[in-house]
């Protein structure tokens, strides 16, 4: 398991420090607070502390030798197609349907595709995960994001 987690914590720390190469780029504070640059900065600095510290603890593991748990098993795994698929339909979903609908069908499959079989839990989660958030960015934040045909 430890040349995976080295592997990987390696991979993201490069990321890091990509990303971060670019976000320096852009305006870190402006006369109105803090720029484009201040969030994804800091970001950047979380995911290389984070990717350093699984390096780190790669290391000092004893065995190379991936665990039983390294793949998942098939309902595992179909889960995690089922939450990326999801994920890239969202994308054009967006466009198509606007942000609220879209979020609404995707906080469904989510929730159904992780187990979830409340009712309660489920109109709740996609409330606030679509009129909730929408509320919250849109009407509150001023950021503008994509609405159907409709307006909706």
């Amino acid at each position: 398991m430890t040349r995976a987690h080295t592997a990987v914590g390696i991979a993201l720390l490069a990321l890091a420090g990509w990303l971060g190469w670019h976000a320096a780029g852009l305006t870190y504070y402006s006369r109105l607070g803090p720029g484009p640059g201040f969030f994804p900065l800091w970001l950047c600095i979380a995911l290389a502390v984070l990717a350093a510290c699984v390096v780190a603890s790669a290391l000092r593991a004893s065995d190379g030798i991936p665990g039983d748990g390294f793949v998942p098993p098939r309902a595992g795994a179909t889960r995690i197609v089922v939450v990326v698929v999801a994920l890239a339909a969202l994308v054009p979903g967006l466009q198509l349907l606007g942000f609220r609908l879209a979020m609404a069908a995707f906080c469904l499959v989510v929730l159904l595709a992780l187990g979830c079989r409340s009712p309660l839990q489920i109109a709740l989660t996609m409330a606030a995960g679509s009129v909730g958030a929408h509320a919250l960015f849109a009407d509150a934040l001023g950021v503008p994001l994509p609405a159907d045909s409709l307006g909706f």
